[in-house]
């Protein structure tokens, strides 16, 4: 969502780049418990820990959307990142939301 954000603010699309910061801050929220100016809040789930953040519908759209953007962008040395974004793209419901 970082990426994202950070080229929709410089493409234009502030919107999107709204959404895409919303989304990183629930999974904050939800998933890191951080807490603004508390410094050392927050820690994420263990790797293997399966979370399921509370979004909404543009959100989750949004969040399928960035995984094939970003799963698209095989660029070389990314094949393993690519492959788990795709994974994890599907692993959302995909077909369902679409």
């Amino acid at each position: 969502m970082d990426n994202d954000a950070g080229v929709e603010t410089v493409n234009g699309n502030h919107g999107r780049a709204d959404l895409a910061r919303s989304i990183r801050r629930a999974g904050w929220d939800q998933i890191a418990h951080w807490t603004p100016g508390v410094p050392g809040s927050g820690s994420w789930p263990p790797p293997d820990e399966i979370v399921k953040p509370k979004l909404t519908i543009a959100q989750w759209l949004l969040t399928i959307d960035v995984l094939e953007r970003w799963a698209a962008a095989d660029r070389t040395g990314r094949q393993e990142a690519a492959a788990q974004e795709r994974e994890l793209r599907d692993s959302t419901g995909y077909c369902q939301l679409r």
